[in-house]
């Protein structure tokens, strides 16, 4: 597999606190999943996911802006609690066309900060 791309994003965790107040907030960044698995946990659980989102974005080199919603990434923990990310409709079909077809994915935080590292792998 080659490294198709890769991104980082460190996001301060009052700043995503404060946001979540507003339901609207949560319903358009965290997929239906992401807010129940999340819905017991800290600021910066939520924190480190939206860094993820951004982190992926990032990493295929495409943003919202172009068509890749926060929603269509989905970020989970497989059963070891490794973070593991899933793409769904739209993000999932431009990254194909892009030859992305995995991602690795390390999430860390602080008090204060969260911060996500993630690399697209593919084929040539």
């Amino acid at each position: 597999m080659l490294v198709k791309g890769c991104g980082v994003d460190l996001v301060e965790i009052s700043r995503i606190a404060k946001a979540l107040r507003r339901e609207r907030f949560r319903q358009n960044i965290y997929t239906v999943q992401e807010r129940e698995s999340l819905k017991k946990k800290g600021p910066e659980s939520w924190a480190a996911r939206f860094a993820a989102k951004e982190a992926v974005m990032k990493a295929i080199g495409l943003g919202w802006q172009q068509g890749i919603p926060f929603g269509s990434i989905d970020i989970y923990s497989n059963p070891n609690g490794q973070p593991q990310i899933r793409l769904l409709e739209p993000a999932l079909g431009l990254t194909r066309s892009m030859g992305i077809t995995d991602f690795v994915l390390s999430l860390s935080h602080t008090k204060e900060l969260a911060l996500a590292y993630v690399i697209a792998l593919g084929e040539e």
